[in-house]
């Protein structure tokens, strides 16, 4: 009997178990990702304290949530543009601080943008501490003085960034 069948089989197997854990693996671009602050990042997931979390996807503008929402109204990013969202908050918990949440976000701060040691934009805090900027690709250095961070803004992209505005000490 012929080798040629058997091997034809054997092709035809491998290659729809891979296309389809191929395509198993990929997220649809539609789908929104919820990302919320742990009090150190920003893990996957809403919250389940009812706190502020940050929906996202590609090529669209973040929403920040306090609920999950069955339908979110997408606006996309301008052509060539990012987003930075972002969680300004005062450690209140971890290493010699014990207790509490972690973090109490800071609120209605202002938010220099710069590029290039420029001046760019301003932006504020919401009443959770987060704050939404839609920017064109390039870099960025966001806030000011001890609480600035270099992002990088990337076409289509919302980069995620914790900033920590300080410590709440407590004995």
């Amino acid at each position: 009997m012929s080798k040629i069948p058997f091997f034809l089989l054997g092709f035809l197997i491998v290659t729809v178990l891979y296309s389809t854990s191929t395509a198993a693996t990929k997220v649809p671009a539609d789908v929104w990702n919820y990302y919320h602050f742990d009090g150190s990042a920003f893990t996957p997931g809403p919250t389940i304290d009812g706190s502020a979390f940050v929906a996202i996807r590609e090529n669209v503008q973040p929403v920040i949530l306090t609920a999950p929402a069955a339908q979110i109204e997408p606006i996309a990013l301008p052509v060539g543009a990012g987003a930075i969202t972002g969680i300004c908050y005062i450690q209140s918990s971890g290493g010699k601080l014990a207790s509490g949440s972690g973090f109490k976000p800071y609120p209605r701060l202002p938010l220099l943008i710069s590029t290039g040691g420029k001046p760019f934009v301003t932006v504020q805090t919401d009443d959770h501490g987060y704050f939404v900027v839609v920017l064109p690709a390039g870099t960025y250095s966001v806030g000011s003085g001890p609480i600035t961070a270099e992002i990088t803004v990337e076409r289509g992209i919302t980069t995620l960034v914790p900033l920590r505005t300080g410590k709440r000490m407590v004995d």
